[in-house]
């Protein structure tokens, strides 16, 4: 799908397919950082330092996460009031995601 993207695409599928990477690539980094403050806020041992970065660190990755999908809806509104055919659906992004994931076991 990439590839003939790249070959046969227009800009705007592109752009359209950068997006969506962008929002694969934020849900994982949101998904590892709230990994990383849960594993710190029980590493933490009562610490209250070490609890607050912890708790600190989950609420910035929901907040990011929260930020990152409104710019996308905000991209997608301006573009149906801009009458720019910008079509991404989350049929768009699993399949990514699936080509994404392939690529990398094999």
């Amino acid at each position: 799908m990439i590839r003939d993207l790249l070959e046969n695409g227009s800009v705007i599928d592109i752009f359209a397919t950068f997006i969506a990477l962008a929002l694969i690539a934020a849900s994982l980094l949101c998904l590892v950082f709230i990994i990383v403050g849960g594993i710190t806020f029980i590493l933490s041992a009562g610490n209250e330092e070490k609890i607050k970065k912890a708790v600190h660190t989950i609420r910035f990755a929901i907040i990011g996460l929260f930020v990152t999908f409104i710019a996308f809806f905000a991209v997608s509104w301006i573009s149906k009031l801009l009458d720019i055919p910008f079509e991404l659906n989350f049929s768009t992004i699993v399949t990514l995601m699936q080509e994404i994931f392939g690529a990398l076991q094999g």
